[in-house]
């Protein structure tokens, strides 16, 4: 799954780099941690050929959007493997993702001084409203203090810089022990209080892992019309390379 993607459509292009496995690393559903970087000269490497790889793209195609994942918070990346992602984020549209204690006034303003977007997204995993699904299913360590605490950043961020950098939650489904009512009542809260929601569907890929569950028509067609973005994790692009 480590490498780089061009969305045609989208002018985007995805960048899936090696992390160090995430400092929480206790989500009951998250296996990520199977293509953490085996040390930092590994994670270094492997971000110097994805950023060739991006340069390259960026020289035969129009790019508006730029999306990092790397299994974790763009916070934990090391700061010298972000400064070199700085000389091809400007001007773009620059996606990140973080859990909420990595964000601050302070670490948003950084970040955007360094990047130098035309946007900054930064996506949330909250992947519910409701604290007993997030914690205690879920086990994100994310409590409702925190969710209501990134709600009033966003607002003094919003006051500061505009649309110039937009916050979205992202919305589990189709996961044993989470019913599509309450699905339907995390968007449309995170709908009130962010810029937006993308809703994910939970893939298992170990025995150990909660199961999936059928998805009804209904809700795909609500998420559809109330959400920036559904992903149905059916492309082999998202397929994690497992160690053994």
């Amino acid at each position: 799954m480590i490498g780089v993607i061009y969305d045609e459509e989208a002018k985007r292009i995805i960048a899936i780099l090696k992390g160090f496995v995430c400092s929480w690393n206790k989500c009951t559903f998250c296996c990520f941690y199977e293509e953490a970087a085996k040390n930092l000269n590994d994670l270094i490497l492997t971000a110097k050929e994805i950023i060739t790889r991006i340069k390259g793209l960026m020289n035969e195609k129009l790019v508006d959007r730029i999306s990092f994942f790397n299994g974790g918070s763009f916070f934990e990346l090391p700061l010298s493997v972000i400064h070199e992602l700085s000389k091809i984020t400007s001007k773009k549209i620059i996606e990140i993702e973080s859990r909420p204690e990595f964000l601050s006034k302070d670490s948003i303003n950084y970040l955007y001084s360094l990047l130098k977007p035309s946007k900054l997204v930064i996506r949330i995993g909250f992947e519910s409203i409701h604290d007993e699904i997030r914690n205690n299913l879920l086990n994100k360590g994310i409590k409702d203090s925190e969710v209501k605490r990134i709600l009033e950043l966003r607002n003094e961020i919003k006051n500061e810089f505009g649309d110039l950098i937009e916050f979205i939650a992202y919305v589990l489904f189709g996961i044993e022990g989470i019913d599509e009512k309450s699905v339907v009542t995390s968007v449309r809260e995170f709908n009130k209080s962010l810029d937006g929601v993308i809703a994910i569907k939970y893939k298992s890929y170990h025995e150990w892992m909660p199961k999936e569950v059928k998805v009804s028509k209904e809700l795909l067609e609500f998420l559809r019309m109330n959400c920036l973005d559904v992903d149905l994790t059916e492309s082999d692009v998202w397929k994690i390379n497992y160690r053994h």
